[in-house]
């Protein structure tokens, strides 16, 4: 794992971490959670230092991620762990990634991530992670990422991937981004 960089979001600071999330014990994990804790997943080659030149287009992406979906007429609840997952689609071009919001159902803002911004190199990507027990945003999860993109450069590529395990079940979906308008 020494080849990716983790941060460990804790409700007062931006950690390094050298363990993938997923792989702690169960009490951890639900001792993480009430802790607010998610991270920002970024392979160690995947960053670039800023441009010199002013970004040409300013974007926002909306992503659904659903964390919480309710079934048998709302007797049932099942949470999905989550990975928001940004691309940069330029083959020649640094994406800037400025600031990445997610948000519970009704709108509020559950959590925002990067306290400044990161720039990922042509084809590099990186992820978000929300645990499956982490619940905090309800049902109609979503994220907002605004983005920046350099002359000639193409569109990030931007989406959400759900998993849950319950018993010897898995059910997984994919959620793709869609660029709305950036205020």
């Amino acid at each position: 794992m020494n080849h990716l960089k983790i941060f460990k979001r804790t409700p007062h600071a931006l950690a390094l971490g050298l363990a993938f999330l997923a792989l702690a014990p169960a009490g951890a994990a639900q001792a993480r959670d009430r802790e607010q804790a998610s991270a920002i997943i970024v392979g160690a080659d995947a960053t670039a230092p800023a441009p010199q030149q002013k970004p040409a287009s300013l974007g926002r992406s909306f992503v659904p991620l659903h964390s919480t979906l309710m079934g048998q007429g709302g007797m049932t609840r099942l949470n999905f762990s989550g990975a928001l997952s940004i691309h940069n689609s330029s083959a020649t071009q640094t994406l800037m990634v400025e600031k990445i919001d997610y948000r519970g159902g009704a709108g509020q803002i559950v959590e925002s991530y990067l306290a400044e911004p990161i720039y990922l190199k042509p084809y590099a990507s990186m992820q978000i992670i929300i645990a499956q027990d982490d619940v905090r945003a309800g049902v109609g999860a979503s994220f907002t990422v605004d983005w920046a993109t350099q002359p000639g450069a193409d569109e990030p590529l931007i989406e959400a991937v759900m998993a849950s395990f319950v018993g010897t079940r898995g059910y997984s979906f994919l959620s793709p981004g869609r660029r709305v308008s950036r205020p």
